[in-house]
């Protein structure tokens, strides 16, 4: 499905056009979803990014991302980088303020033995 802005938007970001930051509003948790995605892969070491939850209320938000990243990279660099890149992406492309990130890291790639055509999804339990 393709979607295009409506009269007035800023195609990039389909926000209205001529707003301030303050005044600017996704049009839905899907909108603050694919933001924080964009921002989160753009990390170095991570590899999949899935949103788990956006709690979206009048002037803030609260996001839960899952990742998958690459053997050789700090965890906790990961998950700290991936907070501040998201949180500062959602606040300036909504104008909302990003009131907690949660990283969780469900798996580690390793080089050589994960290639680009791994299964990375979770094991089923049975």
């Amino acid at each position: 499905m393709t979607t295009r802005p409506s009269t007035g938007t800023n195609p990039s970001t389909g926000l209205t056009t001529g707003t301030t930051a303050s005044e600017r509003r996704p049009g839905d948790a899907a909108d603050v979803a694919r933001i924080a995605v964009q921002a989160a892969s753009l990390v170095p070491g991570v590899s999949v990014v899935r949103p788990a939850a956006v709690r979206l209320d009048d002037r803030s938000v609260g996001l839960d991302l899952h990742l998958i990243t690459w053997y050789g990279h700090s965890v906790p660099t990961i998950a700290e980088t991936v907070r501040a890149v998201v949180a500062d992406r959602v606040a300036a492309q909504t104008g909302l303020s990003v009131a907690l990130v949660t990283v969780t890291v469900d798996d580690l790639l390793v080089p050589g033995v994960d290639g680009p055509g791994a299964d990375t999804t979770a094991p089923e339990d049975g």
